[in-house]
């Protein structure tokens, strides 16, 4: 599922970091037969099927087949991506490279009709797809065991808190490679000015909205609660922040009294100007909340200095059942074993290698790292390149960031980064229909009663099918 969250304008200059020669990007359609294809001179293939072949997956494979000359690694990309360049690595924009909704769907039907069929890659990677479906129908392998085995990946080197996040009735199916962190930063001078303190260990977005309303109503400086939120995504952000309160297995949540009033009382914020679908960044500094999408460690360090004069905070998600649901996520890259496989552990292997400091602290990993040691290095060499003056960040109305990172500063990061997650997508197909319903509400074409049956009903056909 493609991350909505509302990304903060940053205007970033950053010097470009070197990268090694990848291996030839040869793109084909994303699929093959589960018993996968005896690779070359007698080697053991291992097909990975992906959305994109991107410069990860093309440096790690080089990396891997170049330590285990036994295992060919085939990855399957469904989008064709320009080849890398051997001389440097293009820092990606805060928005990202967001597939378009057209190709994801043909990409999750592709998929879908090989596991349905017991085909398909050895390797899948599951982040734009229902993996928990999959799961549920024995599509995928188990993978508990294989954590496990002769010590294969330690608690202790790991933000384990990412990887439950993503387990489906208590079982890993998937692991998150990386990831991008969904923040909640808060206005701490327009929220101290008004008094008002704020217990993030278990708030709701009923809280949120209702503490944005008060601020703005106090006649101080704020402008909005949020800017830039078009509603339906405001929504989308809610349900996937705390997906298994909607959604579980086969079973929905949607037709109840307290979705009913989060529809109205969105709606009546837009309606009184509270909540701004249109970003006005001359008022950057006059919003109470931002929702910030972190796609890039060094962002943890340095967004929160860029907004509200230096001194914005970053609060816990959110969550309906009042007991934190910590910070959310959504991964860039999360991969599954198919469970027809032939070759699971040549498949285990390469996605341990993937999960190993190697890999997870080399500068072309696109986003945060789940292997603890190599988040904090990374975030000591972006301390130190802004100190160096290699790199240069700005925000809104030339703000930037201070080059002197204290040690405090930096634990503190790190230990945001070892909250409680929560993972922020949901089944794709699920989201779609919630944000048809919310905007039909939107609309005036349906009242919030109708809209949140409709959601029900809908959903729960899609479940059981």
């Amino acid at each position: 599922m493609t991350n909505k969250w509302k990304h903060v304008a940053l205007c970033s200059i950053l010097t470009v970091l070197p990268l090694t020669a990848c291996s030839s990007n040869s793109n084909s359609a994303a699929g093959s037969d589960a018993a996968s294809p005896q690779g070359k001179n007698g080697k053991t293939t291992v097909t990975v099927s992906a959305l994109k072949k991107d410069a990860f997956l093309q440096e790690a494979e080089r990396l891997f087949e170049e330590a285990n000359p036994d295992i060919d690694i085939d990855i399957r990309g469904y989008l064709a991506t320009p080849e890398s360049d051997n001389k440097k690595m293009v820092m990606r924009s805060l928005e990202g490279d967001k597939p378009n909704e057209a190709d994801l769907e043909k990409f999750r039907t592709s998929v879908n009709a090989e596991l349905m069929s017991g085909k398909g890659a050895d390797l899948i990677a599951l982040e734009h797809l229902p993996y928990e479906k999959y799961a549920r129908k024995h599509l995928l392998a188990r993978l508990d065991d294989w954590i496990k085995k002769d010590g294969g990946l330690k608690d202790s080197d790991y933000y384990t808190s990412i990887f439950d996040a993503v387990r489906v009735d208590g079982t890993a199916f998937a692991l998150p490679i990386h990831y991008t962190m969904n923040a909640t930063l808060g206005n701490t001078p327009l929220l101290e000015a008004q008094g008002i303190q704020i217990d993030d260990s278990k708030w709701t977005w009923k809280d949120m909205l209702a503490i944005g309303r008060q601020v703005v109503q106090s006649g101080g400086n704020a402008a909005a609660v949020w800017t830039g939120k078009p509603k339906a995504d405001l929504i989308g952000d809610m349900v996937q922040s705390q997906y298994s309160q909607y959604v579980s297995g086969k079973k929905a949540a949607f037709d109840t009294a307290e979705f009913t009033e989060l529809l109205e009382q969105v709606s009546d914020m837009y309606d009184k100007g509270q909540i701004l679908e249109t970003a006005d960044m001359s008022n950057a500094s006059k919003d109470i909340f931002k929702s910030l999408s972190m796609q890039m460690p060094m962002n943890l360090l340095f967004m929160p200095q860029m907004m509200y004069g230096g001194k914005g905070k970053v609060y816990n998600t959110p969550a309906e059942n009042g007991n934190g649901s910590g910070i959310s996520f959504t991964s860039n890259l999360m991969l599954g074993i198919n469970e027809k496989s032939k070759h699971k552990e040549e498949a285990w292997k390469f996605l341990q290698f993937l999960l190993s400091e190697k890999v997870q602290s080399a500068p072309w990993l696109q986003g945060f790292p789940v292997h603890k040691a190599s988040l904090e290095k990374q975030l000591r060499q972006s301390i130190e390149a802004l100190s160096s003056g290699r790199i240069k960040l700005q925000g809104p109305n030339g703000t930037g960031p201070s080059a002197a990172i204290t040690e405090e500063q930096l634990q503190s990061s790190l230990a945001l980064a070892d909250r409680k997650a929560s993972y922020a997508a949901g089944d794709p197909t699920v989201m779609k229909i919630v944000k048809e319903e919310a905007q039909a509400f939107f609309n005036k074409t349906k009242s919030a009663k109708a809209a949140a049956g409709m959601i029900q009903n809908r959903v729960t056909t899609y479940l059981n099918e």
